[in-house]
């Protein structure tokens, strides 16, 4: 069986866009061809794939048609539609149909290749001539070959500046090709030559991730290093590095060293001129940090009232307002509430302006040099974290605490604009919010009262605990209707609850509630409350009794929290065999319901024991 090889060629595409290529690549393939390809080839001006022993024909296809028993009416039609005889439909599990054989490799592909083209889909795209197609580029070119004949266009091209025209004699001798011609057309290899010239070099570090993105920058890498001058050491190190790998996409190295990956050229040359680039964007920088440093933190501060934190949610002097008193109600101290006030500061800085990275961070550099104390600045620093799911937590309390009381005023503030994120759309990350609010919470230890959080941001806050809990669901739902008073309370009672869930106590408490909640959960007859007068059976004047000393204060034990209200397991069992719940007298009915429904909602400040499957 043949091998095919699709190459489609382009004008140079964004990194964000020959990843999007390589993950449609194979589902594309398989939609449109039935076939798995072997090897992706995707770089900056090609997109492609080679399949080995692809079949020469498609596969044969049933066409299913009318049901059996509408023989008389429709299979003629039907049979007309597909150019065969009545006769020669076939019946398959009651319907009517035909199997269409199936095509020639060789007549398929253009068209298949063509869908392939239009398939791809990219977050930025673009139109550039009258065919329709929209793609992330101009396409320039489109190269299929079977072994080693040609299905569609003539050749592919070899490096921009170095090759033209390449000659590809068999699907199979593509890479080999291209690597003559000063393309290295895999992108895992193209890493692999990038990682073995910088470990050459020795001491170089990504912190912003960029190797991943300078892979698809060029077609053969070439890895120089290169120095800044010396005078740019003054600037904090964060800031050269956001500046040397927020643009230009270079790997730091200690002191003043940098390495730089080029697609080719006189490496002196190369060298110099990005050795010139980047001591502009350091000037740039120098003359921004400088210029906020002179006018201090305090400044910076002062215009906040003019900087919109987003629309509808007011300036950001008024979420600093907003921030500094929730910090206040989380306990936070001096420290906490002095960054509290500061922590958006740096939002007037040109310097985050330019690099949104260095938010935060530029903040408590300019705190530290306008001599507020380790604490503050500290905090200010840490105020976003943890900034994914597998962030690390601030180190410092007043961290934690101007952490939380930022998460919450975001959250609180975008649901009540109506933000609440929905599908794969959440533009003001609150997701990632309140996956940090639950951290928070649960590692690092912030009591996060439960009514600081408006019924939906609850809801939507406490879904994520689901997640991040290695207990299961049920038990986290249960936990959630609990009367734990903070968000790490619910997280330790759903653990505390799983963990006690072999237990005596455990089982007396959910058969109690369960059978009061069976009969009584759902009845709208209950009266609003006990009425001990109309009493009249002994067996439920000791349940009664007995659930007016069930203590359901966990104060940090739930077992003996538990003990107690498994106390009124054999008391349910005698009032069910001796009382009639549903008499006939109302009044009596509605008082015993009642007591049913105080038994259910004393224990379920335990958890809602029904979300627990037995």
């Amino acid at each position: 069986m043949p091998s095919l090889l699709l190459e489609i060629g382009c004008e140079e595409l964004p990194a964000a866009a020959c990843r999007e290529a390589a993950a449609q690549l194979p589902e594309l393939a398989a939609i449109q061809l039935a076939i798995e390809p072997s090897q992706l080839y995707v770089g900056p001006r090609r997109i492609g794939f080679l399949a080995v022993d692809v079949p020469e024909r498609t596969a044969d296809e049933w066409v299913k048609g009318p049901p059996e028993s509408l023989r008389e009416r429709a299979a003629a039609g039907f049979a007309k539609k597909h150019g065969v005889s009545v006769e020669d439909l076939e019946t398959r599990d009651g319907f009517l149909g035909v199997t269409v054989p199936g095509q020639d490799l060789r007549d398929v592909l253009p068209e298949a290749i063509d869908r392939i083209v239009r398939g791809l889909s990219f977050t930025k795209s673009m139109r550039w001539d009258e065919s329709g197609i929209r793609f992330a580029r101009p396409v320039r070119w489109v190269l299929a070959k079977l072994d080693a004949e040609t299905v569609l266009g003539q050749t592919s091209f070899g490096h921009r500046f170095t090759h033209g025209r390449v000659e590809i004699a068999h699907a199979e001798e593509y890479e080999p090709a291209l690597r003559a011609a000063g393309v290295e057309p895999v992108a895992g290899e193209r890493r692999r030559l990038i990682v073995e010239q910088l470990d050459a070099i020795g001491g170089w570090h990504d912190p912003a991730g960029k190797l991943a993105e300078v892979v698809h920058l060029v077609e053969q890498p070439h890895v120089l290093e290169s120095r800044f001058d010396e005078r740019f050491l003054q600037l904090p190190e964060r800031v050269i590095v956001t500046t040397m790998q927020s643009h230009q996409r270079y790997f730091p190295i200690a002191g003043n060293r940098f390495a730089l990956v080029a697609n080719g050229g006189e490496p002196d040359v190369v060298r110099a001129g990005h050795t010139q680039v980047i001591e502009a964007r350091l000037d740039d920088a120098s003359f921004t940090f400088e210029r906020d440093v002179a006018a201090g933190i305090d400044a910076l501060a002062d215009r906040l009232g003019s900087i919109t934190f987003f629309a509808g949610a007011g300036s950001f002097a008024e979420k600093t307002d907003r921030v500094r008193s929730l910090a206040e109600q989380l306990g936070g101290g001096e420290a906490s509430l002095e960054a509290a006030r500061l922590a958006k500061a740096d939002q007037a800085s040109e310097l985050v302006r330019e690099f949104p990275d260095l938010e935060g961070y530029i903040g408590a550099e300019y705190a530290r040099l306008a001599g507020y104390p380790d604490a503050v600045t500290k905090a200010i620093e840490e105020q976003y974290l943890p900034d994914s799911s597998g962030g690390r937590l601030p180190r410092t309390e007043p961290g934690k605490v101007l952490a939380t009381a930022d998460k919450l005023d975001t959250l609180r503030v975008a649901f009540e604009l109506g933000h609440k994120p929905s599908g794969s759309r959440d533009p003001y990350g609150l997701r990632r919010a309140a996956i940090g609010l639950v951290r928070l919470a649960v590692e690092g230890g912030i009591a996060i009262d439960r009514a600081l959080l408006p019924d939906d941001v609850r809801e939507f806050v406490e879904e994520r605990l689901e997640s991040l809990l290695d207990v299961p669901v049920e038990y986290v739902r249960a936990a959630r209707a609990s009367n734990a008073r903070d968000l790490g309370a619910v997280a330790r009672r759903a653990e505390e609850l799983y963990a006690e869930r072999d237990s005596q106590a455990f089982d007396g408490v959910y058969t109690a509630y369960d059978r009061a909640h069976r009969l009584a959960g759902k009845s709208d007859e209950a009266a609003a409350q006990l009425n001990r007068s109309l009493l009249h059976e002994e067996a439920e004047r000791a349940l009664a009794a007995g659930l007016a000393q069930v203590a359901v204060e966990t104060n940090g034990d739930l077992a003996a929290a538990l003990e107690s209200g498994a106390q009124l397991a054999p008391l349910m069992e005698r009032f069910f065999e001796e009382v009639l719940v549903m008499d006939e007298d109302a009044a009596v009915r509605a008082n015993r319901l009642r007591l049913l429904l105080d038994v259910r909602d004393t224990l379920g400040a335990l958890g809602d024991f029904s979300q627990i499957p037995r």
